[in-house]
């Protein structure tokens, strides 16, 4: 069965498809803000879910991913990269971002049932737009638990344990614009969630 899902909330704006310079000093400007200031930004991308197998859904878009990436590079103590300088390489988080330019992601966290028996990733697909926009890329990344053990010595063969994965799927950003799209999950070839996202709404 389908369950609705909010549509994202936030002070009215506009989807940019290609950030400027000042744009991007803005974002490195939130990432560097307090947590409460951090937080309230998260939080306009996320859309609440109610979903025992979908842990978390969230729109990226690309001015989002120079506050998300200016965060990380803080946290790995890289305090020049994350205020919009160099690497040790000479690189700029632009350089890094480049292979997403223009483009926004919808990301889903899954976990799946403990007694699940999966060996691979299962087949979700992340759809926006009716009629569906094509999508640029989707990478599914599993989240594992290695195996107990040596099983080159054991007699007993276990095998790592997926207990969730992440799915992101990437949009042109120049066919989302300032429209209010519908977002659907398609697991194993089903509906499980069905919403929407006013890109207005966001940067």
């Amino acid at each position: 069965m389908a369950i609705c899902l909010l549509a994202v909330h936030a002070p009215i704006h506009a989807l940019i498809e290609q950030p400027t310079d000042i744009d991007i000093a803005n974002a490195l400007g939130i990432a560097r803000g307090s947590e409460i200031v951090r937080t309230r930004f998260h939080a306009s991308y996320v859309i609440p879910v109610k979903d025992p197998l979908v842990e978390s859904l969230e729109v990226i878009t690309e001015f989002r991913r120079y506050v998300l990436a200016a965060e990380e590079q803080t946290q790995a103590g890289n305090w020049m990269m994350a205020r919009g300088g160099f690497d040790q390489k000479g690189r700029t988080l632009k350089d890094l971002l480049k292979p997403l330019a223009g483009q926004v992601s919808i990301r889903t966290k899954l976990r799946f049932h403990p007694l699940n028996s999966y060996v691979a990733v299962p087949p979700l697909d992340i759809l926006l737009g009716e009629p569906t926009l094509v999508a640029q890329q989707t990478l599914r990344t599993p989240l594992v638990t290695p195996a107990a053990g040596d099983n080159k010595k054991s007699e007993m063969k276990t095998r790592d344990f997926i207990y969730g994965a992440t799915i992101e799927t990437t949009f042109d950003a120049r066919e989302i614009a300032d429209r209010v799209l519908a977002v659907r999950l398609v697991f194993e070839g089903k509906e499980i969630l069905r919403g929407s996202v006013d890109f207005s709404r966001l940067d």
